[in-house]
């Protein structure tokens, strides 16, 4: 199964680089691409790799749609997801 993961990786990061290229990077499709890189990141256990994927959406997600807006919160809800699971020692 692990290597069900590595295999998504790699097509996902291609995914989220070509949106960051053809649609910016304050594109929703681009901010649903960082939230997804997250999850899988969390799946793999690479929790520090996960929330850093989370921040970069985050940061831009408050800017382009606000602090309130539904994936905005549903990013933040991702981040304090893997908080719990994977870095307890933070």
């Amino acid at each position: 199964e692990k290597g069900k993961y590595e295999e998504a990786k790699v097509f996902k990061l291609a995914a989220l680089e070509g949106r960051r290229r053809v649609l910016g990077d304050e594109h929703k499709k681009t901010l649903r691409s960082l939230n997804n890189m997250g999850l899988l990141l969390h799946n793999m256990e690479d929790y520090e790799g996960a929330l850093d994927y989370y921040q970069q959406g985050i940061r831009v997600q408050e800017k382009v749609l606000g602090k309130t807006h539904p994936s905005t919160l549903m990013t933040i809800m991702n981040m304090a997801g893997t908080y719990k699971v994977g870095l307890k020692d933070f």
